[in-house]
């Protein structure tokens, strides 16, 4: 198992976390609850890790998240929930508010805004 990312927002690493396992990449997230240590430990050490799981797709999950800093949402378009209606960037694969997966009858967007 090797360390991939680190940050302090705890949304950002299981934002990562999603788009890895899209791409059926394994991986855990170590210090969740850890922002209840701070001041008791240094702050570094309490921030959300996201750790791959096999070594063997290290290389892979490293070029997808280089990927994603570039901006590159090309292959990843806006979509839009087919439960509830709700507007989601392209890495997400379940929709926050009603947890329904992203699949074949949600409407893919590609950047338009139109009111839902």
């Amino acid at each position: 198992m090797k360390r991939l990312f680190v940050s302090q927002s705890l949304v950002e690493v299981e934002s990562l976390k999603e788009l890895l396992s899209t791409d059926g990449i394994l991986c855990t997230i170590r210090n969740q609850q850890g922002s209840s240590l701070a001041g008791e430990v240094p702050f570094v050490e309490v921030f959300p890790e996201l750790w791959v799981v096999n070594d063997a797709d290290f290389d892979r999950a490293k070029e997808l998240l280089e990927e994603q800093g570039s901006g590159n949402e090309v292959e990843r378009p806006m979509w839009v929930c087919a439960g509830c209606g709700e507007k989601h960037v392209g890495l997400f694969t379940a929709c926050w508010k009603c947890g329904r997966e992203n699949d074949a009858k949600s409407e893919a967007r590609t950047g338009e805004n139109k009111e839902v």
